[in-house]
């Protein structure tokens, strides 16, 4: 649903809790990883835009108190990991690439995705606008359009 490279300021900054936590905080528990502090748990809502996962507030209420999901709290070696991560083998190098992007995005719009699909001379790239659609697709018709495009795109890629 998004290609992110969080190594990239722009999307550090857009992403993150706030510009405090992108140009602080993620250095901050990039020092912490290299400490006993590695296996400290810090609040997700606290490191990232939680409160941008979905666009309906009755859905907003249930994922800000899921324990796996927004409530959620993970190591400082995870946000180290999550912050800095270097793909093995770049897209540009891998498969067929389908973006189902959520029109109404509020956490990870498309702009932030283009870093690393412009990137990716070698292989398809479809994008697919999700209309209507928050971070996590739950409102019609992009919920059902992401059905419909995952479905055809796994029928033209596979042998």
């Amino acid at each position: 649903m998004t290609f992110l490279d969080q190594r990239n300021q722009q999307v550090r900054d857009e992403t993150s809790h706030d510009k405090l936590t992108a140009r602080a905080g993620v250095p901050l528990m990039g020092l912490l990883a290299k400490t006993p502090a590695v296996s400290l748990k810090y609040p997700m809502s606290l490191a990232s835009k939680m409160s941008a996962l979905a666009n309906d507030p009755a859905a907003m209420k249930v994922l800000m108190k899921d324990r796996t999901s927004a409530a959620n709290w993970v190591s400082v070696r995870f946000l180290d990991s999550y912050a800095n991560y270097t793909p093995a083998v770049g897209p540009q190098d891998a498969c067929p690439v389908l973006l189902t992007q959520p029109a109404e995005d509020r956490w990870t719009p498309h702009h932030l995705s283009e870093p690393v699909l412009s990137r990716v001379t070698k292989v398809p790239v479809d994008t697919v606008m999700l209309d209507n659609a928050g971070h996590y697709p739950l409102e019609d018709p992009g919920l059902q359009q992401m059905e419909n495009a995952i479905a055809d795109f796994v029928t033209r890629t596979t042998v």
